[in-house]
């Protein structure tokens, strides 16, 4: 059971030594733009507490930088600080009384870093500088990529294909052509996933992996077939965690990830935790969610 040697012992982890901690968030979505039913968004930047990010779109062009709870504009849900032991989540919850905010599907994901891309107006390969590497998960299992927006794209659907090394250290790995690349939206909206969607070359939330592969270490290439007219588009990667399914107005959507189903997802220490949001109906600006995660360790 993780760090935890069996119920009795995680009980007297939490209650007698007081491994615990509980961290009540809110986030809204963007101020700005409308969320567009069937697409995904990250609520990174999103208002409330934590506050909005304002480290993406920032640093060195197409250099990966990484991401930590302490690093400067990045702002991810506490979760108890470094605690050198097997820390998990237990409970989680979200909901939101706000009108039209339902259907939803949130998604808690760690952000271990990004590269942004300022060279939108770029077509064919560019290549990404990996000086830094990941700094959890460091093998790539399980880490995925999703492609967000910190500044409104201008006009253009390019295809999207990375180029990148797998958990297996497998170079040249390759986003499959079929049965289509990712393609973005035409003008995709600051914190959308600029794939995400129905029809074809649409994905969601995460850039598609070639078969058999387990996870991404690091990404050597991105290519978009035609240029955006402007914009900074950010490729994150992230390991996800949890999934919460919301289905009705200010009915909260909870997990109970000890008996429900005993997963108990691991979060190490440094964890930068964010939402992944899949609007499933037309959500106005600055709609708030709110919720709960509980964190134990032994």
């Amino acid at each position: 059971m993780g760090g935890f040697t069996s119920l009795d012992d995680l009980l007297n982890e939490i209650t007698t030594n007081g491994k615990f901690w509980r961290a009540d968030w809110n986030k809204n979505t963007f101020g700005t733009t409308a969320h567009t039913a069937g697409l995904w968004y990250s609520l990174f930047r999103g208002g409330g507490n934590p506050p909005a990010d304002t480290i993406l779109g920032t640093g060195t062009n197409l250099a990966f930088q990484a991401l930590t709870d302490a690093t400067a504009n990045a702002t991810g849900i506490q979760h108890g600080g470094n605690v050198g032991d097997f820390k998990h989540i237990l409970n989680a919850s979200a909901f939101s009384a706000a009108a039209t905010t339902m259907p939803a599907v949130f998604m808690l994901v760690d952000l271990l870093g990004f590269y942004p891309i300022t060279s939108v107006t770029t077509t064919g390969a560019q290549s990404l500088n990996n000086t830094v590497t990941l700094p959890r998960y460091t093998d790539g299992a399980g880490v995925q990529a999703f492609i967000t927006p910190s500044t409104v794209m201008g006009a253009a659907t390019p295809t999207i294909a990375l180029g990148y090394t797998n958990s297996a250290g497998t170079a040249s790995r390759a986003t499959p052509s079929s049965p289509a690349l990712p393609t973005g939206n035409s003008a995709a909206a600051v914190t959308s996933i600029v794939y995400s969607g129905t029809g074809s070359g649409k994905y969601g939330p995460f850039v598609p992996l070639q078969a058999g592969d387990a996870g991404i270490r690091s990404v050597q290439s991105i290519n978009l077939s035609v240029s955006y007219a402007s914009g900074v588009l950010n490729l994150v990667l992230c390991k996800p965690l949890l999934t919460l399914p919301m289905t009705t107005i200010g009915v909260a959507a909870e997990r109970d990830l000890v008996n429900q189903l005993p997963s108990l997802p691991k979060v190490y220490d440094g964890a930068c935790l964010a939402w992944l949001m899949y609007a499933g109906a037309a959500t106005p600006v600055n709609s708030a969610f709110f919720g709960h995660i509980d964190f134990g360790w032994g």
